[in-house]
């Protein structure tokens, strides 16, 4: 009975710190792709509400993958639209695996996660809703992809 006790009461001290550390966060969505096989006429679509439009904030983009992913890197557009239509496009090169082929990102079994810094200091102009909308770039035409995500912290 008592460690029952002990167990329960060292999962919850270990969420309230873990919730309590994550007040920087604006903003965290995984989306799983279907199939996990990502086309390159599916964009991803995020959705987020910004309410200051005075404090740093840092972008991070997210993949998963499977360790059957054909080459090392992943090109990606990405979008952000504000709430007034202003956008920005880029194109980014994601490298997932060193030049000797080992994947960069963590995991277990046949998945890796990566995580790239987007945009660093960023200030949102506007308060409203903004969109990311990310779409894979590669020249192959369905990729094994399991989940994109985005996650938005404001800088402390």
């Amino acid at each position: 009975m008592w460690r029952k006790i002990l167990i329960l009461s060292a999962v919850l001290v270990f969420f309230s710190l873990f919730l309590s550390c994550d007040k920087q966060l604006i903003y965290n969505q995984f989306i799983s792709i279907d199939n996990q096989s990502w086309e390159w006429d599916s964009p991803i679509d995020f959705s987020f509400q910004i309410d200051d439009t005075t404090t740093l904030h840092n972008i991070y983009l997210y993949v998963r993958h499977s360790v059957d992913y054909p080459v090392s890197n992943l090109y990606m557009f990405v979008d952000v639209e504000g709430p007034s239509g202003r956008a920005l496009n880029d194109t980014i090169n994601f490298i997932l695996a060193k030049k000797s082929g080992e994947w960069i990102g963590n995991g277990i079994s046949k998945t890796r996660e990566i995580g790239y810094l987007y945009r660093k200091k960023t200030v949102f102009p506007e308060k409203g809703t903004y969109q990311i909308s990310i779409e894979q770039a590669m020249r192959i035409s369905e990729l094994p992809v399991k989940d994109v995500g985005v996650r938005i912290e404001k800088l402390k």
